[in-house]
């Protein structure tokens, strides 16, 4: 075992030197993981996730990716000269959240990295017991079995935190959108007299952990397995929306439907394979049997429009892959930000294509749901006084598009998680 680490170390220095082409700063980020098997599920998690941070903090001209016995690594070409300020970015970045389970050594005309010695910094430290790293190696202090437990809690709880403030934000911006075509706002509730801003905050706040868990539930289990652990999640996140709204359902639709996103995010990003076609077919497979629900009459709206109409509604979103998700997210990458007008046309374009049970419930007849959803179809550009003027008949006539709401959050979610933990390809 010794001989093929020394080999595979030896052949990184080979594939340093075959790099180093110019006179610039050249980077290698390498995964600390214990044991023999080194090329793991949270190694590339984390080589993937310190990638994009890289590419977020250097200009990077070039980058390879390796995997050898002595686990994964990549070399970066940084198109700097400033050797020192580099490694001092660097050192920030081993500093960052899961920054202590990664090394990123700093290169400049020489195959002899830089030591944060020569800079003034101190060695790095265990990152379980804060002694000196070196310390803890040579007594081999810790087991195996503790080390590697450490970094794949942490890692865990990463993910789960991240999520947990990435579904926040997604609902805040959702909210805090006016005007909304009777939506609760910011600014007003619509045409929603039982909810106000405040309330869908405080629903946010007891929800967003339980969707957090479906992410988790994603990394942690096998893809059959997924589907009724997920469904338990939510049920207790039902529970505990209605506790805290008394009574008043905000969020049963969006727990539903961004709970099969993030357990598909979280499913692929254990496999290393998160990219939206991945996502796309993975929602569809752990939603493949929803329909089965309507095989016996429910007491629901739903299942009443179902019968009547065909309508799947939520079920039959997740069914088909959250297709007004993605178009809605081509939407925002197209105006690359998250104000009002990029938004509003993702929520026109999402009202274009839903199935909305709730505009159907509150439009009282198909003739009326389809004439509230070709109105605000027709807008075709970011024309604030007609889309405030919809918004008035929307609120005078009581409608609201519940559904899609739901999914404009969804997609702002789905944006942000790919944004935030994987090297985010646009669709």
């Amino acid at each position: 075992m010794i001989e093929k680490i020394l080999k595979a170390r030896e052949n990184k220095q080979k594939n340093l030197s075959k790099f180093m082409k110019n006179d610039l700063v050249y980077l290698i980020l390498k995964v600390n993981f214990p044991g023999e098997d080194k090329r793991t599920t949270i190694a590339h998690f984390l080589i993937n996730l310190f990638r994009k941070r890289i590419f977020d903090a250097f200009s990077v001209k070039n980058n390879r990716f390796f995997s050898d016995y002595d686990g994964f690594y990549e070399i970066f070409e940084i198109n700097s000269k400033n050797a020192n300020e580099i490694k001092v970015a660097s050192i920030e970045l081993e500093e960052s959240p899961l920054g202590r389970f990664v090394d990123i050594d700093v290169y400049y005309n020489s195959l002899k990295s830089i030591s944060r010695e020569e800079l003034g910094f101190e060695n790095r430290k265990c990152y379980i017991c804060n002694e000196m790293a070196h310390v803890c190696v040579r007594n081999r202090t810790h087991s195996l079995k503790e080390l590697k437990e450490k970094i794949e809690d942490e890692v865990i709880d990463y993910i789960f935190e991240e999520t947990k403030n990435i579904i926040k934000e997604s609902l805040e911006l959702e909210c805090e959108l006016n005007p909304k075509f009777g939506l609760v706002t910011s600014n007003n509730t619509g045409s929603h007299s039982d909810m106000n801003y405040d309330l869908m905050m405080r629903s946010k706040e007891v929800i967003a952990p339980y969707i957090a868990m479906m992410t988790i539930s994603g990394f942690c289990n096998e893809i059959d397995d997924i589907f009724y652990n997920i469904r338990e999640i939510g049920k207790k996140a039902e529970v505990s929306m209605y506790k805290v709204t008394g009574g008043i359902n905000t969020y049963k639709g969006l727990i539903f439907g961004m709970g099969f996103a993030a357990a598909a995010i979280g499913y692929l990003l254990n496999k290393d394979q998160v990219n939206y076609h991945m996502l796309k077919d993975t929602i569809m497979y752990l939603g493949r049997n929803l329909e089965d629900d309507f095989s016996s009459p429910l007491d629901t709206f739903g299942f009443l429009a179902y019968k009547n109409y065909g309508f799947l509604g939520a079920r039959g979103e997740v069914i088909r892959g959250l297709p007004n998700a993605f178009k809605a997210i081509k939407i925002l990458d197209e105006y690359e930000c998250y104000d009002n007008e990029a938004l509003t046309m993702a929520l026109i374009e999402i009202i274009r294509g839903l199935e909305d049970t709730v505009l159907l419930k509150r439009s009282g007849s198909l003739e009326k749901y389809n004439y509230y959803k070709n109105l605000v179809g027709s807008i075709d550009n970011y024309d604030i006084t007609k889309i405030e003027e919809i918004t008035e008949e929307c609120i005078s006539e009581n409608i609201s598009f519940g559904g899609s709401a739901d999914i404009l959050a969804i997609s702002i979610f789905i944006k942000k998680m790919l944004e935030r933990l994987v090297f985010y390809e646009r669709q």
